[in-house]
């Protein structure tokens, strides 16, 4: 007779040092060893109550943390996401959206700190933004649409436009909130930083003036335009003297001695998001070939329109940094084509991949306008700066007809 032993007893007399295997014959096993179960009923009496509780206790858990998601997390995604993306837009669809506030939410904040060797990302204070936003009261629509018409023959250009008249609130935008290469128009706000910083320095001890000189040594010599890097090094040079050159020559090296007294690319970035100004960003010092700074058509046009404003630039600076603008020297973009009559104050810009030119307009009849035309080029395509001529002599003109 053979038995055949569930694995249970093999592993007993396994225990017991027997061989390991299933069949034997059943004289040679000691059956004492075998394990006997018993069956024991279970009363149903005392199990259905606990179960019962059980079920109880869980579903309150379920409910609390029901509770809980639908009190914190979905109240904060209808007020944060939902109710802009969605409601209001859908209640008045001439609600002012910015989108990639939602999809790029690191827009707000800044590498600002510096802990262990590393840098940390902070998000930057909204509460002490100053700068104050351009409101477009109504849309210049046969201007927009000349303006497109005119695009059309320069298939291998990104053009982006921003315009604004200062009396009629009238203007319009074509791009204005995608981001280019800045060029030398970084100098625009950096300048404005500068004057800032001279003018919170007043409420200080360690006031400074645009009279104070700063030396001028071989870390800030660089390549690209203006006459100081074909000077002598260690002379000192006044601020007044180098923010004029900086925005009138365009000087690369007296650029980067301003930026090294307002704190360096992080000084001027955070800066920037202090303002609330998201778009305008350095990560390089000049000269930037590669443009790897950056500005968008909008927040460049703010900048310009917040000289009027007593909060963001102390109204005592103003006529100097229109002076600043007023010497820009390259003549050939956005006031090629104007009347000599017309007066502009403007900072432009010109590396292989971008051209731009963005500043303040006054027309021969008393009109006051702000325009930023940037456009994405190939490398050195002629045609950009032909189609800047062009589209300001449009916005000129109608403009001044208004």
């Amino acid at each position: 007779m053979v038995l055949v032993l569930p694995n249970s007893l093999r592993k007993v007399n396994n225990a017991y040092g027997y061989h390991d295997f299933y069949e034997q014959s059943a004289s040679y096993y000691d059956y004492d060893y075998v394990p006997q179960i018993k069956k024991v009923k279970l009363k149903n009496k005392k199990t259905a109550p606990k179960k019962a509780k059980r079920n109880l206790i869980a579903c309150f858990f379920a409910l609390a943390l029901l509770g809980l998601y639908g009190y914190y997390v979905c109240p904060y995604n209808y007020q944060n996401y939902l109710k802009p993306l969605f409601v209001n837009r859908f209640l008045n669809r001439n609600l002012d959206l910015n989108v990639s506030d939602y999809i790029n939410p690191t827009t707000k904040y800044l590498y600002n700190s510096y802990f262990l060797g590393d840098y940390q990302l902070s998000p930057y204070a909204a509460k002490s933004k100053q700068i104050s936003k351009i409101k477009i009261i109504s849309e210049m629509t046969g201007t927009k649409q000349k303006l497109l018409k005119l695009f059309e023959g320069y298939s291998k250009l990104e053009p982006s436009v921003f315009v604004w008249e200062y009396s009629t609130g009238y203007g319009f935008e074509i791009n204005a909130d995608k981001i280019y290469p800045a060029a030398s128009i970084i100098k625009i706000p950096l300048v404005y930083e500068l004057i800032r910083k001279i003018d919170y320095s007043s409420k200080t001890n360690n006031r400074i003036t645009l009279q104070d000189k700063r030396q001028y040594t071989e870390q800030f010599k660089t390549l690209g335009s203006g006459d100081l890097q074909y000077t002598k090094t260690n002379v000192f040079y006044s601020l007044d003297y180098l923010a004029n050159i900086t925005i009138a020559n365009s000087d690369n090296s007296a650029t980067n001695m301003l930026l090294y007294e307002i704190g360096g690319v992080d000084g001027f970035n955070r800066a920037m998001r202090s303002l609330g100004l998201k778009t305008i960003s350095m990560n390089e010092w000049l000269p930037d070939l590669d443009g790897e700074n950056k500005i968008s058509a909008r927040e460049i046009s703010e900048v310009l329109y917040n000289l009027d404003n007593p909060n963001y630039i102390n109204p005592k600076y103003k006529s100097i940094i229109k002076e600043y603008l007023g010497n820009t020297r390259n003549i050939h973009l956005l006031k090629e084509k104007l009347p000599q009559s017309a007066m502009v104050l403007h900072k432009t810009g010109n590396i292989a991949n971008m051209i731009g030119d963005s500043g303040v307009i006054y027309t021969d009849n008393g009109k006051k306008y702000i325009v930023t035309i940037l456009v994405k080029r190939p490398k050195n395509d002629f045609g950009a700066k032909v189609l800047i001529q062009d589209a300001s002599e449009i916005i000129y003109n109608d403009i001044k007809a208004l």
